[in-house]
């Protein structure tokens, strides 16, 4: 078997930033859930209409980084698990939640995808001793 600490380590810090953006994006729409009332008594029922319409959208937005974080920080939780056992299978699944978290890159904060992206393909590129002929 080979030492696969970095596969772990990249894994590892994508899981973190996926678990923080999850939680992160669950208060924001607790935030926005609860503050589509506050302004409703203060500003005329037109442009209430219009905000309370604008706010709806975003709450619906919302939803969509919290579940495409949630699933690749599942996926690359059972990545990391399986990064010892099963190199091949573990690497798909990193590529698989890089490929889910990609587009939380055109946010600027977010290269978790990134992260699993490196660990994915090292999990092909590595080969164990015993596939590689190397005795130890």
């Amino acid at each position: 078997m080979m030492n696969r600490t970095i596969e772990r380590i990249l894994g590892s810090v994508g899981i973190a930033m996926d678990f923080l953006f999850a939680i992160l994006g669950a208060i924001i729409i607790l935030i926005v859930n609860s503050g589509i009332g506050w302004f409703g008594n203060s500003i005329n029922t037109v442009e209430w209409d219009f905000i309370s319409n604008v706010l709806y959208i975003i709450n619906n937005l919302l939803w969509l980084p919290v579940l495409s974080c949630v699933v690749s920080f599942i996926l690359g939780l059972i990545a990391v698990i399986k990064v010892k056992q099963n190199a091949k299978l573990a690497g798909g699944l990193f590529i698989a939640s890089a490929a889910i978290s990609s587009w939380l890159l055109f946010t600027g904060v977010a290269f978790q995808s990134i992260l699993y992206l490196i660990a994915g393909l090292m999990c092909f590129i590595r080969k164990n001793e015993d596939e590689a002929g190397v005795r130890v």
